[in-house]
């Protein structure tokens, strides 16, 4: 296990000498733990040096938990979440316990994110701890944050490969998708349980003992951002949703592309096959009569390129566009009765 205490104006290693310390009346501290297993003996022992009871030291340290804030020997307990390390990783579970006197975390990861609480605290610590009533509330929300962030940048990646999508497709951008999708249905399977249980928690925050009036307001706002933070997980897999079903619009759509062109190369050399087959048989009359270097050249040589053209002209009379290396469009823009013409819309086929 790892421990670290914050008073509001520094942050170091925490020592059994600091549990002896607190008491009501001292300044209000920050404890953060890291264990190193489930059911960490050090921190088991670190909450009974601090005086929790059994039931609070079984709670904070299971490997789930739903989001509820309970009441325990005149102890809060709850929990929250924070992006993980890795953008890969599922959000990490980090159960509280506070009181009066000390707000503690205890938790197996999210280093990063709970550094930056401490970055953010920072500067406003002392004044912040000189009134404890809203610090949980106020650090929850700023570690429920990072999730926040993490959710932006990855809409801000979706948006911008579903907009690259719609340019043009790549198989490599499939990849991607699949990548950015993960990080959201990690959270997607953790938030919206945690959101319902904290919302129905809080649902009157001034009914939980030692809670005063700026600290119920703090537990109510971070209730709200925890819903807000479920709804922009909703939203960034809805996005990725989106994005996928272009790309697969966008495959349709080459992959038609691709047999009206290989259907139209089919009708224009059509023709040509028939030829083939037709000379090909050994009628008496054709064996004799089409042994000339004429005959081979008018049948050979202009009778097939005649039925090209005039294939591609029946094509092209018939409403398809004969583009560069047989690429076709098909022609639209029709006149409407008694009104001027409406402009072409060419679309490859």
């Amino acid at each position: 296990m790892r421990a670290t205490i914050f008073d509001g104006s520094a942050r170091r290693a925490y020592t059994d000498e600091d549990a002896h310390a607190l008491a009501p009346n001292t300044p209000y501290v920050w404890i953060d733990a890291v264990s190193s297993q489930l059911r960490d003996p050090e921190v088991l022992h670190l909450l009974d040096q601090m005086g929790f009871s059994d039931v609070v030291a079984a709670y904070t340290t299971r490997s789930t938990s739903t989001g509820m804030f309970q009441v325990f020997d005149d102890n809060m307990l709850g929990s929250t979440y924070v992006a993980a390390d890795n953008v890969d990783d599922p959000p990490v579970l980090i159960h509280c316990v506070w009181n009066s006197g000390c707000f503690v975390t205890i938790r197996q990861a999210g280093a990063k994110a709970v550094d930056l609480v401490h970055e953010q605290v920072g500067p406003r610590a002392k004044a912040l701890f000189a009134d404890p009533g809203p610090v949980p509330g106020i650090l929850l929300q700023l570690m429920l944050d990072s999730i926040d962030r993490q959710l932006t940048a990855l809409q801000t990646q979706i948006v911008v490969l579903d907009g690259e999508i719609i340019v043009t497709s790549d198989p490599r951008q499939l990849k991607l998708l699949q990548e950015l999708r993960r990080p959201v249905q990690a959270l997607g399977m953790t938030l919206p349980s945690c959101a319902e249980n904290v919302r129905e928690s809080l649902v009157d925050p001034s009914s939980l003992p030692g809670v005063d009036a700026h600290g119920v307001q703090a537990l109510q706002t971070y209730a709200a951002c925890v819903n807000d933070v479920v709804q922009r997980v909703q939203s960034a897999d809805a996005d990725v949703r989106s994005a996928i079903q272009d790309y697969q619009g966008q495959v349709s759509t080459a992959q038609g592309n691709r047999i009206n062109q290989l259907t139209l190369v089919s009708i224009i050399f059509l023709p040509i096959s028939f030829l083939t087959g037709y000379f090909g048989m050994n009628f008496e009359y054709l064996v004799n009569e089409t042994q000339s270097f004429g005959t081979w050249l008018l049948l050979g040589v202009v009778l097939p390129i005649m039925m090209v053209v005039v294939s591609a002209a029946l094509l092209r009379r018939g409403g398809f566009h004969v583009g560069h290396m047989l690429r076709f469009r098909v022609r639209g823009g029709e006149k409407a009765r008694g009104a001027a013409a409406v402009p072409r819309a060419a679309s490859d086929s």
